[in-house]
Order: C-alpha cells, then structure tokens, then sequence
C-alpha cells in the first residue's frame, strides 16, 4: 500500500513538473495525457474538455494512439461514455463488455479513435474531470484483450491525477476568460476613448453654436449702438460744413475776393457753438471707439486659447458695453464691484459665460427692474455675481437649468444652450456656478473660480 501510494506521489510530481515545463496548454495536457497512459500501462487514451463557445458539446484536445484528424472533434454533453461521465461525474470502469454491447459510444478508445483499435480493447476508464462541482471535461484510457483489465483500485489511484489535469485545464481556461476580459476592456476602453474624443468634439461645436447664436443676437444691438454716435456725429459734420463754408466766406471777404457787402455771419456765435459741436463729435467717436475696443475685448479675436491672467471686473464690464442694448431698456444696472486680482483663464470664454447671465437676467425682468453686479474674492478664490429682481425660478426649474436645450423662453427666443455652455465653461476653470433663487424673488448667480488653477491630471502624471 505504502508502495501504492509513493508511486502515485511520484506521478503526481512528474505531472505538475510536465504542466509547467510544456510550452503551452496543448502540449501540457498532451504530456499529461501520455504520462498517466503510460503509468497505468494503457495502449490508448484520450482527453476531452468542456467548449467554451458551445458548453454543451466536449472538444478532444489530447490523445494517445488516434487516427488523425480526431484532435479538435466534439462530443456532445451526455452523449457516449465521453459525455456521460462529463455530464454525470461519476467514473465508468468497463470490463470486458466492449464488444458485446454493440454501442459505438461504449468504448472511450473507438470514440476517439472513430472505429475498431488494432486490437480488441477489453478494458477501459474514464474519469470525470471537475474543479468543484463544475464541469471541466472528462478522461480515458484503453486496454486491450491480451493484458490485465483494469480494476476499481486504477479508478481511485487515478482521481487525484485527474484532478491535476482538471486544475491545469481550469487554470487555462481562467488564463483564457482573462485574456478575453482584458481584450473586451481594452476595445471597451478605446472605446470610450473614442467616445471621449466624439463628445468633446460635440462640445466644442456647442459652444461655438452657441457664441455664434449669441452674437447673432447681440448684432443688432450693436449696431444700434453704434449706429447712435454715429448718426449724430454724422449730423455734426454737416452743421460744422456749414460753419466752415460761412468762416471760409468771411475770409474771402476780407482778403477783398468777394462780391458785394459782406456775408452775414454770427461769428460770436460760431465761436461758442463750434467748440461745443466738435466735442460732441469727439464724443461720439470715443464711444464708437469703445463700443469696437468693448467688441474686441470680448471675442478676444487677436488672442490665442492660451490660458492668461485677466481682470474679471474688466471683461464683466466689457460685456455689459456689448450686451447694453439688452438691457438698458429693461434693468438699471447697479455695480457694486470690488477690484480682484488677476486669474489664470480664458478671457474669451468668460466674457461669453458673462454675456449669458446678463442678458438671462434681463429676459428674467417682466417689466422694469434691477440688475445688481458684485465681485469678491478670498485667499483661495476671487467670484462674481449677476444678480436680477425678476421672476425667479422654482425648484424644479433649478434642478434642470443647466441641462443642454432646456429652456423656460418661448420657441425662438432661446437654444437652451447659454447656462449649459456657460457652466462647462466654469467647470474648465475649475470653478462653480452656485444658484440662488425663488419665484417672485428674483435669481442670483454666482461665478467662483480659484486664483490658483491647478495642474491639469495629465500634467501631474507627466
């Protein structure tokens, strides 16, 4: 028994030295295969396992003494001694009943040999192999008439060896399942990556769709800002032509060129009103000047998307100047702006985030109202705040305000896109937009950024 036993030790050894030596699953369980035909002085044998593509069905992976072209068959689950001890796992000895049975599945050696052995086959084992309780595949060697059949000893001296072959071809199998997961992440993962990308992309050209749509609707209140100056100082021009033409006809007189008395002319008068006509064409023109300074100011088209300091106070009041036809029939604008510290960002971005709470203000004024404009900042952040004293919101209006394409404005009046737009933006920065509002009392928002940005992920890891 001792010997028994130190014998099957041995083996067991030699299997686990061949599992890890073999290149690869095939031959390892090919060398498995051979080494227990062998031990247990087989002529044939063969090793099927559980499909993993089809779980129903055993694919022969290894085999001793078969014709060709056998390796890489199937055998379905249930079927033949192969598939019945799999699905029952339980062990099958047979003696000397192989050719009585006229079973073509009752010999493991003919169903893998597909046909008679060269000689009888008188004896055969087949071993179910499982890893606790779970299919795994099944095992089975032959001998033939001229030697010693096999007893229920060889069934119980070979469980703990099937049992290796089991746990090798479990192993493979989770090696397998792992790979297949790893390549299913990967393509999951570029996915995403590509999703990533398609969705910036889609942000990006919101963005530009709604600076575009914004401009599209500040342009004529633009224009008719500028349009003002210009008109009057238009206007000048012709009053001061006439004054120049008369000057120009008493200069003609006295310089003895003229025909007849002398033109009639208040000169004390042009001496008043000509300075007075020229300022206020000065003025025009620094306001048309402004007006285009402003405009640049906020689209920012000399600059690059560079992150740079900037006053915050200077680009909010540089968008009030563009979006004042918005509001100045609407609101009183009341500032009560503190000076801040210059901020890493983008201006131009900003200006449009400034641009939307401004004119959502004014749109949020039924009649006449207020629009309060105020700044801060602490050690850590510096925050602007547009407030208005109009409708306001309910709650559940707040809870979706900064979904894409919701809008409470008529059809035609807005993309829904502004406070979307606007709070991305914010969150490039690395800031918030905080809300406080109520129906009937008005709507503040509040736009904190820190005055320090921190390194973007990608640069930390660099």
């Amino acid at each position: 028994m001792e010997a028994n036993s130190a014998a099957a030790l041995s083996l067991v050894e030699e299997l686990h030295e061949l599992s890890r030596d073999a290149d690869g699953e095939s031959q390892a369980l090919q060398a498995m295969l051979s080494q227990i035909v062998r031990s247990f002085g087989a002529q044939s044998g063969s090793l099927a396992v559980i499909d993993r593509a089809q779980p129903a069905q055993l694919r022969i992976v290894a085999g001793i003494d078969l014709p060709a072209g056998v390796i890489g068959q199937t055998v379905a689950l249930g079927a033949g001694v192969l598939g019945k001890v799999a699905q029952s796992g339980e062990p099958m000895l047979i003696n000397g009943e192989l050719e009585r049975t006229g079973d073509d599945h009752a010999a493991p050696e003919r169903e893998a040999r597909g046909g008679r052995s060269k000689g009888r086959p008188r004896s055969a084992i087949c071993w179910p192999l499982a890893i606790k309780n779970r299919r795994v595949g099944a095992l089975a060697m032959n001998r033939l008439a001229d030697d010693k059949p096999f007893t229920e000893l060889d069934v119980q001296r070979g469980r703990s060896l099937v049992t290796l072959v089991a746990l090798v071809v479990d192993n493979a199998n989770l090696h397998a399942e792992q790979l297949d997961r790893i390549e299913r992440l990967s393509q999951l993962n570029e996915d995403m990556r590509a999703m990533n990308a398609q969705l910036q992309a889609t942000q990006q050209q919101l963005m530009q769709s709604e600076k575009m749509a914004s401009i599209g609707q500040l342009a004529a209140g633009v224009a008719h800002e500028i349009n003002n100056p210009v008109g009057y100082v238009y206007s000048n021009l012709g009053t001061l032509q006439g004054y120049v033409g008369e000057l120009l006809a008493v200069v003609r007189h006295l310089r003895g060129k003229g025909d007849g008395p002398g033109p009639n002319c208040d000169v004390e008068y042009l001496e008043e009103d000509i300075p007075d006509l020229i300022s206020e064409t000065r003025e025009g023109l620094d306001r048309v000047k402004k007006i285009v300074q402003d405009l640049k100011d906020f689209s920012r088209v000399d600059a690059s998307d560079d992150w740079e300091p900037a006053n915050l106070v200077k680009g909010l009041e540089s968008t009030l100047n563009i979006v004042q036809n918005e509001i100045r029939y609407k609101a009183t604008v009341v500032r009560e702006l503190q000076p801040l510290p210059e901020v890493p960002c983008l201006p131009t971005q900003l200006n449009q985030v400034f641009m939307n709470l401004l004119v959502n203000a004014a749109q949020a004024i039924p009649d006449k109202g207020t629009i309060t404009l105020r700044s801060g900042c602490d050690d850590r952040n510096v925050w602007i705040e547009v407030g208005d004293d109009g409708c306001g919101m309910s709650t559940e209006v707040q809870g979706r305000i900064f979904e894409p394409f919701f809008t409470t404005k008529p059809v035609g009046k807005g993309t829904g896109l502004g406070l979307s737009v606007s709070y991305s933006i914010v969150r490039k920065h690395q800031g918030t937009i905080e809300l406080d509002s109520a129906p009937g009392r008005g709507t503040t928002f509040r736009v904190v950024l820190p005055r320090v940005r921190a390194e973007p992920a990608e640069a930390t890891h660099a």
